[in-house]
């Protein structure tokens, strides 16, 4: 596919969501199957669209091409196991329920409230519903009406299908309704996921939709024309498709110094010319940097990295935990590595051999029953997946909590940090690093023949290094030369030309510039880099210039 055709019409804007996200959205009018909408959504900006309201729905309808009557990809794709959420898009059940004895049934996948409980039943029944609306709180709609249907009532009349977050909700809807009226309530079951694994369950299903017949579709589209309301296709359907979050900037641009200097030293020379020493997020950063040092260069090199004072758990895959499902007591300081065993969080040596959970970009959580220390079982995640799994909710939790032996996740104590401060905390440490040896060194350098490890040594050390950032020292120049010459004019003699850049070459050296600096002629018309000017008054007289 040549991209170079492409016509992407950006067309944005900042969405609000209930959750207090903000998403800035992004139509691509490029026909791509589901998973080349999601690479090229994730390469440029942040993710497939992620949708939590109707409102985000209008405002998704809204930035579609207005020619285009199709369907455009969203980034909710069929997952594997069934969990019970909110009409609304709320996951709160973990919280508070109420079911009753022996609910919620599996087969069933809508939820009633009887009785003062919640009671699962099957979605094409037609009974009474709930509604809620923001300003006037709970209405009792006594029409008969299945379960998606009222769910449009609803949204169309008032705001939702209600969720019940605690007992005075519950004792509201209660006072609202008879006490052994069946009414619909926003509990559904789904097993639909986000691309961007975001937890929150808003759903706005087309009548019919999701089909459970097999070989339906496991990728999700929205229909600009029928109210942005979503249906399932195959994932290889090329459609154009609407992304989230701001445009990545480019890659960072790293700058290998053939010179050795102390840590410190090489820290000081980066901030004054570049940004700073390199800063590494991901292996495709590794692999940028080991490709921008001198191929004849066998010694390591100075990164970013050196050892704070301060310990914190930190995600492998190079973020902050935001969710922690600690079990109470933990961590007790055992180790500096983290398993999951029955649902919960322990801390462990990294040393011991435990099966591994790694993540996947394109399929979730996989679990490896081969146990191994949790420096091997992150780069075996690394080469085989994406990387050590992340957990960021009871939901992704729960996904694992089934399994009946110890897991490795990607959970592990750090106390080194970036010069500039970065905090992600993405590390690619060698076999055995860092050391936990006193006097072991403080300050990070990256293996150029190991694959780009990495390993402590002496800040005192003498390395080349690599910094990041733009050369504050580079100054691109043009200047327009108009030069006089007796007789016939030869200025475009190539041997000509390269005597005049040297002798110009040599007057800017006497006159401080840098010796590194580089002055090159632009060809111009008909690939010459002089061209003849006419003196009209004059014709007896031949001038040539640069153009």
């Amino acid at each position: 596919m040549d991209r170079s055709l492409f016509l992407l019409l950006l067309l944005s804007g900042l969405l609000r969501t209930t959750s207090g996200v903000s998403r800035q959205y992004n139509y691509i009018n490029v026909r791509m199957s589901w998973p080349e909408a999601q690479s090229y959504c994730r390469e440029k900006y942040t993710d497939l669209a992620t949708v939590d309201t109707m409102g985000d729905v209008n405002r998704l309808v809204n930035i579609v091409d207005a020619g285009y009557s199709g369907s455009v990809w969203i980034g909710l794709k069929r997952g594997t196991q069934k969990r019970w959420a909110w009409s609304t898009g709320e996951n709160t059940l973990a919280q508070y329920s109420v079911w009753s004895a022996g609910e919620p049934k599996n087969q069933n996948e809508c939820g009633y409230l009887a009785y003062g409980v919640w009671i699962s039943f099957s979605c094409s029944t037609g009974i009474h519903f709930m509604c809620y609306n923001e300003s006037t709180g709970y209405v009792w709609v006594k029409i008969n009406k299945k379960w998606s249907d009222a769910q449009s009532y609803c949204r169309q009349m008032y705001s939702d299908l209600p969720a019940i977050h605690n007992s005075e909700e519950l004792n509201q809807i209660k006072s609202a309704v008879s006490f052994n009226a069946w009414v619909w309530i926003g509990l559904f079951q789904d097993y639909w996921g986000w691309s961007d694994k975001w937890s929150l369950f808003f759903r706005n299903w087309a009548e019919g939709q999701p089909s459970q017949s097999s070989g339906s579709g496991d990728c999700v589209g929205m229909s600009r024309t029928n109210s942005g309301k979503w249906a399932q296709y195959s994932c290889d359907l090329q459609r154009p498709f609407i992304c989230y979050g701001g445009p990545k900037s480019p890659s960072r641009s790293f700058h290998y110094m053939n010179d050795s200097k102390t840590w410190q030293d090489a820290q000081s020379y980066c901030r004054a010319r570049f940004t700073d020493l390199a800063t590494a997020d991901t292996m495709s950063d590794v692999s940028l940097l080991v490709n921008t040092v001198d191929a004849g260069y066998r010694g390591s090199v100075w990164i970013g990295l050196h050892n704070g004072t301060e310990y914190r758990w930190v995600w492998s895959m190079g973020s902050l935990p935001q969710y922690s499902n600690w079990n109470p007591g933990e961590p007790n300081g055992d180790g500096g590595c983290v398993r999951s065993f029955n649902g919960s969080w322990y801390d462990e040596s990294c040393s011991i051999v435990l099966p591994v959970v790694c993540f996947n970009d394109s399929t979730g959580f996989i679990i490896t029953e081969t146990a191994m220390t949790w420096r091997d079982a992150q780069s075996y995640c690394r080469q085989h997946h994406t990387d050590l799994a992340s957990i960021s909710s009871a939901e992704q939790q729960n996904l694992i909590s089934n399994n009946e032996s110890s897991l490795w996740i990607g959970l592990i104590l750090d106390s080194w940090e970036w010069s500039e401060r970065w905090n992600l905390s993405f590390r690619n440490w060698a076999e055995g690093q860092p050391s936990q040896s006193s006097g072991s060194g403080d300050c990070v350098g990256m293996s150029t023949t190991d694959s780009g490890k990495w390993a402590q040594y002496s800040c005192d050390l003498q390395h080349h290094f690599i910094c990041h950032g733009d050369d504050r020292l580079i100054k691109k120049q043009i200047v327009r030369l108009k030069l006089s010459c007796n007789g016939k004019c030869t200025l475009n003699d190539p041997s000509l030309q390269t005597a005049i850049l040297n002798q110009i070459s040599e007057k800017l050296k006497i006159m401080g510039l840098d010796s590194d600096s580089k002055i090159s002629w632009i060809k111009g018309e008909g690939e010459e880099v002089f061209h003849q000017e006419i003196n009209r008054t004059a014709n007896s007289n031949n001038e040539c210039n640069r153009p």
